[in-house]
């Protein structure tokens, strides 16, 4: 019988788990592999609202796993950048920015942690983790869309509007930019912790 403080770990280390699958789909080539990288990611997102959901329903909230949980999903979304880079569906300089505000935050957080202290979190940051998981759901569905026959109309419609038009070159640049000013929010409001003396 699984303890049910292990439960919201387990979804969190099997999003984990997730993330290489759901990247080895959309690298590789095969008939609705990028269907089955969309799937993967549909159900990597479920399970981040399931343990959150369940720890605080059952109230057990540990401090590995108030760790992990963000660890986990930066690190399924920065994979997911990642790979639209490989695929030449983003410039690396956009994804660059995005890489670099995350991973700094999280190291400040784990810092904080180690510290015993907690992360003050804007509004404005739950704002841009819609945005970066509504731009990596419209590129998955927009691969996924070319190895379904049947819908090859809407995939021409959506390539001619986001490659030939560059409108997901102009998305991206929104999420760079509100990734950014989020990341510039969040120095300045854990101030209090480059501002404590030694």
């Amino acid at each position: 019988m699984i303890r049910k403080e292990f439960i919201p770990n387990i979804l969190t280390l099997f999003r984990v788990l997730i993330t290489p699958v759901c990247l080895y789909f959309i690298l590789s080539t095969g008939p609705y592999y990028s269907l089955y990288a969309l799937i993967l990611f549909i159900i990597a997102s479920l399970t981040d609202l399931i343990d959150g959901w369940y720890a605080r329903k059952y109230d057990v909230m540990t401090e590995f796993g108030k760790f992990l949980d963000p660890l986990a999903d930066k690190i399924l979304v920065m994979a997911m950048f990642i790979v639209f880079g490989l695929k030449d569906l983003a410039p690396w300089w956009m994804i660059g920015i995005i890489l670099f505000r995350d991973i700094f935050i999280t190291l400040l957080r784990s810092v904080m942690i180690h510290k015993g202290e907690s992360m003050n979190t804007s509004k404005f940051a739950k704002k841009k983790t819609g945005i970066q998981m509504f731009m990596i759901y419209l590129i998955l569905f927009f691969l996924a869309l070319q190895n379904i026959a049947v819908l090859n109309p809407m995939y021409n419609f959506l390539w001619k509007l986001l490659i030939y038009h560059d409108l997901l070159w102009v998305l991206m640049l929104v999420t760079t930019m509100i990734t950014l000013y989020s990341g510039i929010l969040y120095i300045f409001e854990n101030k209090h912790v480059f501002a404590k003396k030694t």
